[in-house]
């Protein structure tokens, strides 16, 4: 019998009602309105994530690596693509509200975590969508507040959206040793359409204005941003 295209399987089996409903996800770590795939790592099942205008899908599927040295991956299935990133059990995915972009924060799987950000975009016209990757240019800013010894990236995760083309992402100092502020956190105002960073929010007002839409993670870091905290994982 012939192999079905990863595309067309998982949409077989979102239409048989095998794959789970994203609406049943817990809480994300970073977006508290976030779907966590944590329920799917480590098996082939996939997960149908639901957009807010209940038409638009994404399906998420976990794959074990081909090698030993090969952690596996996380893919999205979206508008007739795949889309690939790291395959960490602490994935999340967070739908703009208009449903015309999609945040992924992705984990690599390591004892620490690092996390990092896409939005896939849909295109004016057509069924694509485009992928761009946020993390480098949010690190970028966030480097005068990494207080390391040795080289190290923040984690960077989407916490909400102010609309449907303005998403709040927080960048976050890991929790490795050789960083003196373990946990300090600053957030931005992202323009989806292009990726550019349009402004800086500051702490108090992240905690006041947001605090709704901030998962454990960067809501911890937020209210104590001059203390010391481990990442809890």
């Amino acid at each position: 019998m012939p192999m079905l295209p990863l595309a067309k399987a998982l949409l077989l089996l979102t239409i048989l009602g095998v794959v789970p409903l994203g609406a049943g996800a817990r809480a994300g770590l970073f977006a508290r309105h976030a779907v966590k795939l944590t329920d799917i790592y480590g098996s082939s099942r996939p997960m149908t994530v639901t957009a807010p205008d209940d038409r638009t899908r994404a399906i998420a599927r976990f794959s074990e690596g081909k090698t030993a040295d090969d952690d596996g991956g996380l893919t999205v299935f979206l508008g007739g693509d795949d889309h690939d990133f790291a395959g960490g059990p602490k994935a999340e995915l967070l739908w703009a509200p208009d449903s015309r972009a999609l945040a992924v924060t992705a984990d690599d799987g390591g004892a620490t975590g690092s996390f990092d950000l896409s939005i896939l975009v849909r295109r004016k016209k057509g069924r694509h969508w485009r992928q761009i990757d946020l993390s480098k240019r949010v690190a970028k800013l966030f480097a005068p507040e990494m207080r390391c010894d040795d080289p190290e990236t923040p984690n960077v995760g989407a916490v909400g959206w102010t609309s449907g083309q303005r998403l709040i992402v927080a960048a976050q100092v890991p929790p490795h040793s050789s960083c003196g502020n373990i946990g300090h956190v600053a957030a931005y105002v992202v323009d989806v359409k292009s990726g550019d960073v349009l402004m800086e929010i500051d702490p108090h007002t992240l905690r006041q204005r947001y605090r709704r839409m901030l998962g454990t993670v960067f809501a911890i870091g937020a209210r104590h941003r001059h203390r010391t905290h481990r990442y809890t994982r």
